[in-house]
């Protein structure tokens, strides 16, 4: 991982209360996997004190962006900032996703959860040399102004499927309600279920969402990697803040998100 001091090139409103930030770094942008975060000093007063973590929405050669969401006095400030201006960064942090061989691939967002789809999206067609055909992505909102990357996961001529709160686009009602209808359709050959060899699923959003997909993942047999959202204070494991419940033998252990995952198998998660 780096720390840098990095030169906005841009930030720019995208969506009611949602900004793009695309920042200036030839080592943190050669380095980051999809999947993995930055830790960002939003001031370079004490207040407030500590980074916040936001996940990769796309990198280039030289520089990186990734999206946020004004929710308090730190994405206040950083919703302020110019281009020219520099921000504190430490990363890329974490572990990413990870890709087998699979005839599918699906991915399932919402929220400021679905900027890291996106960076995964585009580095399997044009990196990994994934078929677009082969991803189904899924996007889940409140309503279609807050769709995030619908534009660029199109362009990237991958199947698209939106579900809205108040069905102003898409289908009415949970996006985990279109993907248990596509599992439906694409993991059962002859009433036997054929999903280990089929399907590859991929979470990141609202935490009832993840636990909805990760019970979809179960009940079709699927392989499926979450990226969690939980606080970080630090982004390498020094402060324990971001511990979750995981399976070990036939009891429990506490993992560190930041450093073992944000991104976890499905099946190792306890979300209760």
């Amino acid at each position: 991982m780096f720390k840098e001091r990095c030169v906005i090139e841009e930030n720019k409103k995208i969506a009611p209360g949602h900004y793009s930030i695309r920042l200036r770094s030839s080592k943190i942008s050669k380095k980051s996997k999809p999947g993995q975060f930055v830790q960002v000093l939003c001031s370079d007063s004490y207040e407030p004190l500590l980074p916040r973590p936001f996940s990769f929405l796309d990198v280039d050669k030289n520089s990186f962006s990734f999206l946020y969401q004004v929710v308090g006095k730190g994405t206040k400030i950083l919703s302020a900032l110019k281009r020219g201006d520099e921000v504190s960064i430490l990363g890329p942090l974490g572990q990413g996703f990870s890709l087998k061989n699979a005839k599918s691939i699906v991915l399932v967002g919402g929220g400021v959860g679905i900027p890291p789809l996106y960076h995964w999206a585009k580095e399997c067609v044009t990196k990994l040399k994934v078929s677009a055909k082969n991803i189904h992505v899924f996007l889940g909102a409140r309503d279609k102004s807050l769709l995030l990357c619908e534009k660029e996961f199109k362009k990237l001529g991958v199947h698209f499927y939106a579900a809205t709160d108040n069905g102003s686009r898409g289908h009415k009602g949970f996006v985990t309600e279109l993907v248990g209808e596509h599992l439906d359709r694409t993991t059962s050959v002859g009433g036997k279920n054929s999903a280990p060899d089929v399907v590859r699923m991929y979470t990141c959003g609202p935490t009832p969402m993840l636990k909805a997909v990760s019970a979809l993942a179960k009940k079709y047999d699927v392989s499926c990697e979450v990226s969690v959202e939980v606080p970080m204070a630090c982004g390498f494991g020094a402060c324990l803040g971001c511990a979750i419940k995981v399976k070990k033998d036939d009891g429990h252990r506490f993992a560190i998100a930041c450093c073992e995952g944000p991104v976890f198998q499905a099946k190792e998660i306890l979300w209760d």
